[in-house]
């Protein structure tokens, strides 16, 4: 007669505890987010249940990961590639349409990060008040010649030329050109 390979059982309980774990949820936290009893969890945890493809669904959920990874354990972190058409770009005008901000943030970038394509008319300055302590920002010329005033300090920039500053001091950028300036400009806000 001849013997049938043993197959190996998926180590689970392994896999959802150290998923849970990641996240920093109790065992009281993920019952409660996925509809599972805490009881249930804690067995399945330890190996001692084999939980339905429903039981692990739920938990998969509650955690957001795919299925597959409380199953084989192996997690791919999601690619991320978001398009965002020019004609779906929100934009804001400022100074009678002179300034024009386009929101370059993709949806799902941290609230922190900001980034903007702006363009500023000639003769046009755009005053800021300052953000929230501890903000900066960061512009890069592509076309024109610009001045930024942040607090005491002003440079003049020209296409290529970067500039870092405090974004929580007021300041300001005027097109000091001929022709529409034209600006990729960044805010990064520290963490509380």
């Amino acid at each position: 007669m001849k013997k049938t390979a043993e197959l190996d059982i998926p180590p689970v309980g392994k896999n959802l505890k150290k998923e849970r774990l990641s996240r920093h949820l109790s065992l009281g936290a993920l019952a409660e987010a996925s509809g599972i009893s805490k009881a249930m969890l804690s067995q399945i945890e330890s190996g001692r249940v084999n939980p339905t493809l429903v039981t692990l669904w739920k938990a998969a959920h509650a955690l957001g990961v795919d299925l597959a990874v409380l199953i084989d354990g192996k997690s791919k972190k999601p690619e991320r590639f978001t398009f965002i058409p020019a004609t779906r770009l929100m934009s804001i005008a400022y100074d009678e349409g002179k300034v024009e901000f386009k929101i370059l943030t993709a949806p799902g970038i941290p609230d922190r990060l900001e980034m903007y394509f702006v363009s500023i008319a000639p003769g046009a300055k755009h005053y800021s008040e300052p953000h929230p302590s501890g903000c900066e920002e960061y512009v890069l010329v592509t076309k024109g010649k610009v001045r930024v005033t942040s607090g005491e300090n002003t440079a003049e920039l020209s296409p290529g030329d970067f500039l870092a500053y405090q974004g929580d001091l007021p300041h300001s950028l005027e097109n000091i050109g001929e022709d529409t300036a034209e600006i990729h400009m960044t805010d990064l806000a520290t963490e509380a």
